[in-house]
């Protein structure tokens, strides 16, 4: 009798989680990042954007896009920094390229520079 391996239920895939857990997380940190950015009134943008009639329309482009590019950020970097399945062999160091990277002497002849004007 071979043991067969099932997916994860719907729901439970790690990868997915992983993904979901590190893009909020991400965008926890954008969103902070842009209230830092108010408090300290970098450039005057928090007097700018409290003096403006649309304030609300302005905070939330300012939030949301610092919450989607933080969080797309974290989130790609988690997926990046995932091990491969041949990194086990050599700690991920690329040592078995290690010969494919020699450097190689060639012979080069020197030209004339005063001929070639």
């Amino acid at each position: 009798m071979a043991l067969a391996l099932r997916p994860p239920p719907p729901g439970r895939d790690p990868l997915v989680r992983m993904m979901i857990v590190n893009w909020v997380v991400g965008a926890c940190m954008g969103v902070a990042f842009a209230l830092v950015l108010l408090v300290a009134d970098v450039g005057g943008m928090r007097s700018l954007i409290m003096g403006a009639d649309m304030a609300a329309p302005a905070l939330a482009l300012l939030f949301g896009g610092f919450a989607i590019t933080f969080g797309a950020v974290i989130a790609a970097t988690a997926i990046m920094l995932l091990p491969d399945d041949d990194d086990d062999r050599d700690g991920g160091r690329g040592a078995r390229h290690d010969q494919a990277l020699a450097l190689v002497p060639v012979r080069v002849q020197a030209r004339n520079p005063r001929r070639g004007r």
